[in-house]
Parts: C-alpha cells; structure tokens; sequence
C-alpha cells in the first residue's frame, strides 16, 4: 500500500485536477446519504467496487475509515474529512495499491447532495486529484507554466 498525502476538505475545491459529474435522483437528500453511507452495499449498485471494509475507529462519521477494494487487485483506503448527513459526504485517498498509485500524490472526492423538491436531489460528486511522476510537469505545460 502506498501512502498518498492526506487532504483537508477545503483542498478538494484548489486542487490542480477536477471530475466532476451532476445528475439528478428520484430520492430525498436523506435517501442519497443512507445509500452513500451503507459501505457495505456499494458492490451492489457500483460495478466497479468489489467489496468495502470499515476499520479503525470511529466506525461512521468525521474520521472513520474504509478499503475499498476495485476488482480483485487494486484497493484504496479513505478517511472521512467531511460528513453531513443530508448535505455532504467526502474523504481523502490515504494509500493506493498497485502501480496505479505512483501517477497521484492525493485524491479527495466530495458528493454534496441537494434537495430540489421533496422527492427530487441534485447529486453533484466532485473528485480533486494531484497528479504525481510524469503527470505533473505535463499538466503544469498544459496550463501554460513551467513553474
């Protein structure tokens, strides 16, 4: 495992790259956060998730800890830096496995989830990543520096 540098939340709004994706959910703004919060249940719904771990303590919440684990070789573990229920919901990469992991030095994803009526959520998910190796100065000469 690969240790990634761990990001405060604010972090996640100034970081060099940004996906991010919106969409709208027939479900209320608590529906959204139970699904998000349920880690055992994302194997479910998300193909590319195998399989979630809780470990450490606390268990839920601000500071609580995962492993998510990507198809049979490639996992992450993340740490909880923002939790709202309702509202918010967002961690920072602590370490990656495999080769994958030497492209990023940090990676923190948000999903901030807002009502629009009373069975209607925006959804907006929000991944902030640092590249590492040679992805940094190729970005840094995509955006016109060299500095």
């Amino acid at each position: 495992m690969k240790p990634l540098t761990r990001r405060p939340p604010e972090w996640t709004d100034t970081a060099p790259v940004h996906i991010s994706a919106t969409r709208e959910l027939a479900a209320t703004p608590d529906e959204v956060f139970a699904a998000l919060a349920d880690h055992e249940s994302w194997p479910r719904w998300f193909a590319a998730v195998s399989k979630v771990e809780r470990f450490g303590e606390p268990t839920e919440g601000l500071g609580s800890r995962r492993r998510v684990f990507l198809g049979r070789r490639f996992r992450v573990e993340e740490e909880f830096i923002e939790w709202e229920p309702g509202r918010t919901w967002g961690f920072t990469v602590t370490g990656a496995s495999m080769g994958g992991a030497r492209w990023v030095r940090s990676v923190n994803e948000r999903v901030t989830i807002e009502a629009l009526d009373d069975d209607t959520t925006r959804v907006t998910y929000l991944q902030a990543i640092e590249p590492a190796g040679w992805l940094s100065p190729l970005l840094r000469l995509a955006r016109g520096s060299t500095a």
